[in-house]
């Protein structure tokens, strides 16, 4: 018998007939295609104050701007009239019940972590930023809860570390993960009152950022020590889609430090090894795209980029991803394809990603000032590939002036590395009034 009639209701996206069962105003396919924003987006200044203070309707004011939704849309998600949806986003109304508000973060695409206990005002303390800046760009101190605290807030931390790490590197914040992540150990060593698997996902998904913090630190020794961490906990807490993200972080390991048929095992071990579908395996199939394309594979690494592209294609919400990989977004997507391509001398299309890398920083209103600087080096490259010196320096200066604001060793070798290969190129006046301005910065001494 066909229910679909009785209930007289009908999808707001569609116009398919909705089962009396469904309660919400989309059906399946609708729901599943209502557009998501990512971890990062949702981690920002505002978004965070926003989620602080329980304001659903600055939520969905914000969601709808980036979205380009109607409001008719959005209260489709969570089956209310639209009016009710134009009173959240006036402040005539508010929610003060958390059910409703995870009703709303979910259908929106926020991550569960990201939702305080209580609004701002209502704590026993204020919900302060997990990673806190003390005295400017270089100085950090980590505000998580005690390691006996719950594993949701520590989700928290591992994003807002991803999010403290994209915009000023990895440098500044290694020395207090760090201390954050031995805590963890101990009270997993102490036999602590969390649940054993839960705890080791914990200290996986922490260990894994840790263990990039120190690749961006320049710290090779300390990256990998860190990551055989993260492996086995991933392992012990049957987390195989994490263990292979790990294994995909020590093949970008390798990659850095001259090691590419190492990286490209490693990558291989964690694409084929992994079950996962949509968000992390396109993670996983640009770590394979990078190791290929380093060992001069360029037909296998353009095959990889086009299975990358189809996982992300078809990734469901991002509230569904794992918080770990919260940073790959579609402008993460772009710059690995970008460099893939560079690596691989296909200079114009590399190019247009890097671009539009960039461009998406802007778009979702993030600065990433290391990402930028990352981005803006590759471009410097791609110019001085294709002989346009005039470009190559632009990139450059824009990356020189940027760099001055974050802490990452590794971008700092980046931009080393770049002037080697300029200096080749001396007797033009764009690269002598770039390297003068280098020597005065004092960066490759």
């Amino acid at each position: 018998m066909d229910m679909r009639g009785a209930s007289s209701r009908s999808c707001s996206g569609c116009g398919t007939d909705l089962s009396r069962y469904n309660p919400s105003g989309l059906c399946a396919s609708c729901r599943r295609s209502s557009p998501k924003l990512s971890a990062n987006f949702w981690a920002s200044d505002a978004m965070r104050e926003a989620l602080g203070r329980w304001d659903v309707g600055a939520l969905v004011l914000a969601y709808r701007r980036h979205t380009g939704v109607s409001q008719s849309a959005v209260a489709a998600l969570v089956s209310i009239d639209q009016s009710e949806v134009s009173r959240l986003e006036r402040g005539r109304k508010t929610v003060r019940d958390r059910r409703q508000v995870m009703t709303w973060t979910r259908a929106l695409g926020v991550p569960d972590a990201m939702v305080p206990d209580l609004p701002i005002g209502e704590e026993i303390k204020g919900s302060e930023s997990v990673v806190a800046s003390l005295a400017g760009p270089h100085t950090y101190a980590i505000n998580a809860p005690v390691p006996s605290a719950r594993l949701e807030d520590l989700d928290l931390l591992v994003i807002e570390l991803q999010q403290q790490d994209n915009q000023f590197g990895g440098d500044a914040l290694i020395a207090a993960a760090e201390r954050r992540l031995h805590e963890i150990v101990a009270v997993r060593s102490a036999g602590g009152t969390v649940h054993e698997k839960p705890l080791q996902n914990a200290v996986a998904q922490l260990a894994q950022m840790v263990g990039w913090l120190s690749l961006d630190a320049g710290r090779p020794a300390e990256s990998r020590r860190n990551l055989t961490t993260a492996l086995y906990a991933a392992h012990i807490s049957e987390d195989p889609g994490l263990a292979s993200s790990v294994l995909g972080y020590m093949s970008l390991t390798a990659l850095y430090h001259g090691s590419p048929v190492e990286a490209l095992a490693l990558a291989r071990t964690a694409y084929d090894s992994s079950s996962a579908t949509g968000r992390t395996s396109a993670m996983l199939a640009t770590r394979m795209a990078r190791a290929l394309a380093e060992n001069g594979q360029k037909a296998e690494t353009r095959a990889m980029l086009r299975v990358a592209e189809g996982a992300f294609g078809r990734t469901g919400a991002q509230s569904d991803s794992p918080v770990w990989l919260a940073y790959f977004d579609e402008g993460e997507l772009l710059a690995q394809q970008g460099t893939c391509l560079m690596k691989s001398g296909a200079l114009e299309e590399a190019r247009a990603c890097l671009g539009g890398a960039l461009e998406y920083l802007r778009a979702s209103g993030t600065q990433n000032l290391r990402d930028q600087v990352h981005y803006l080096i590759r471009l410097a490259d791609i110019g001085l590939m294709a002989g346009d010196l005039d470009e190559s320096c632009a990139q450059a200066a824009r990356a020189l002036t940027l760099n001055e604001q974050i802490s990452s060793t590794r971008m700092t070798k980046n931009i080393t590395d770049f002037m080697t290969k300029l200096r080749l190129h001396g007797s033009t006046r764009p690269v002598q009034q770039l390297l003068g301005r280098v020597a005065e910065s004092g960066i490759t001494r």
